[in-house]
Formats: C-alpha cells, sequence, structure tokens
C-alpha cells in the first residue's frame, strides 16, 4: 500500500496528470461535504490538472503521502487513511490534511476508486485559499 501512495505523491510532485489518472479506476468517485461526483477519465483528467494548477500556485516543490490506516473492507476494496502534505522548494510544509479513499484490487492492479477530501478542503478553506466550487 505504501508504493501505492509513494506513486501518488511523486506523480503529484511532478505535476504529472497522466500519472495520477493512470492510479485511478473510473468512473472515479469524490464524496465531500455532502456534495458527491462519478467522473469519467476525461472529467478526472480535468480535475486533476486543475488540482495541479492549484498546488503549482500555492508554491508545491513536493508531496508526501504516508499511510496512517488500512482497512481491508472486502476481499477487494480497502479503506486507507493517509497523512498527505505539500512542501515548498525549501522543504517547508505549505499545507498538510488527512486523506481517506477507497482502492480496490482491480484487473489492472490495485485502483484507487474513491476519495474523501473533507479534511483537505477545509485545511485550505481554513487557510483562506479554497478550492473550487466544494
Amino acid at each position: 500500500m505504501n508504493t501505492f501512495f509513494q506513486d501518488y505523491a511523486a506523480a503529484f510532485s511532478r505535476f504529472d496528470v497522466d500519472a495520477v489518472n493512470d492510479l485511478w479506476a473510473y468512473p472515479a468517485h469524490i464524496v465531500g461535504r455532502g456534495k458527491r461526483a462519478a467522473l469519467d477519465a476525461e472529467q478526472f483528467r480535468l480535475n486533476t490538472a486543475g488540482l495541479c494548477a492549484f498546488y503549482k500556485y500555492q508554491g508545491m516543490a513536493k508531496a508526501t503521502k504516508r499511510v496512517l490506516d488500512f482497512t481491508p473492507l472486502t476481499p477487494s476494496t480497502a479503506c486507507v487513511r493517509t497523512a498527505d502534505q505539500i512542501l515548498d522548494a525549501e522543504g517547508q510544509t505549505i499545507m498538510a490534511w488527512e486523506h481517506v479513499y477507497l482502492l480496490s484490487d482491480t484487473d489492472d492492479g490495485i485502483k484507487a476508486v474513491t476519495a474523501l477530501p473533507d479534511n483537505e478542503l477545509e485545511a485550505w478553506r481554513a487557510r483562506g485559499t479554497p478550492m473550487g466550487a466544494w
């Protein structure tokens, strides 16, 4: 599981939208603040590009993720909670939060299927830099 999230953070650190998208199964689900979205690959790509642009604007030079909790839900699905940080070029923390994902063991390997970004959304809002319409 750590390898999956290290790859995820590395892709964001490179602002590599395609690599991020390759770690997801579609439709991708985002559930937060009482809202829900099911995105196909192209919609998710646009969302990821917007997220990368937002992080870059905030000064991100590197993203990190550390698995805090792994809970199997079914033989092929697990809930994973991560500690996330984005760092500037000097290695200083710009923002940190905990994130929750549902992962699924698919024919193409482990893929993220749902993100629960409430904590990240709240962290950015509290900082005065809210993320989009969420």
